[in-house]
């Protein structure tokens, strides 16, 4: 109780602002945050890993073509597959390029 009487009242900014910069850093955090981020990156590019893997797959089952699989559907519906199918490859164009510039 006796340390709190010896607590200011009040702080300028300017005070605090020269504290904060002086403030020893803490390092526990810091080395948490880091293992986090490093997980987190971790499980997104084995996450992106996997989509690639199953979109490659996709899209080579479209482009097929297989009459048996496309039997039966509307126009409408093809075209829809085949708007599907380029924007697939869109995304796959897309996910290279973020893999180029990860490794710049």
């Amino acid at each position: 109780m006796s340390e709190s009487n010896n607590l200011p009242q009040a702080i300028s900014h300017k005070k605090l602002t020269y504290l904060m910069q002086n403030a020893q850093k803490d390092l526990n955090s810091s080395d948490d945050i880091k293992s986090l981020d490093s997980l987190e990156k971790r499980e997104l590019n084995e996450l992106i890993d996997k989509w690639e893997v199953l979109t490659k797959e996709v899209i080579k089952t479209i482009s097929k073509r297989n009459e048996i699989l496309l039997k039966d559907k509307s126009s409408n519906s093809l075209i829809a597959l085949g708007a599907m199918e380029v924007h697939l490859n869109m995304a796959i164009q897309a996910l290279n390029a973020f893999k180029k510039d990860s490794k710049d």
